[in-house]
């Protein structure tokens, strides 16, 4: 299960990142067409609605790696790697996810607008 919830955040990944290029793009060489109303909003959506979809898909992720990491087999618990994996901070990384998201499109909708 842990595996396949690691996955789902690296698969969001690729998405994410060529989604937001392609943004970059789009404001960087977009020339008249963006100071059209209906365009901005559109980007404006596209760039809030998306990131907010990719921030809950990794999120429960993260909260279900956390969960899974509860609930080791007693030898994967005490081992080394199983030890360290316990202690990592898993709400730290999913505020930190947010936060980093979140100054993402607030940097891009300024740019829109």
């Amino acid at each position: 299960m842990i595996q396949g919830r690691a996955a789902d955040m690296r698969a969001i990944l690729l998405p994410f990142v060529l989604s937001h290029t392609g943004l970059l793009i789009v404001l960087g060489f977009g020339g008249t067409g963006l100071e059209d109303s209906g365009v901005q909003l559109a980007l404006a959506a596209f760039t809030v609605l998306g990131s907010l979809w990719s921030v809950l898909w990794i999120d429960g992720a993260m909260a279900d790696v956390a969960a899974g990491i509860k609930d080791m087999p007693e030898e994967q618990a005490n081992s080394h790697i199983g030890r360290n994996f316990a202690k990592a901070p898993f709400a730290v990384f999913r505020l930190i996810n947010l936060v980093i998201v979140a100054l993402i499109v607030i940097a891009e909708v300024m740019a829109i607008y």
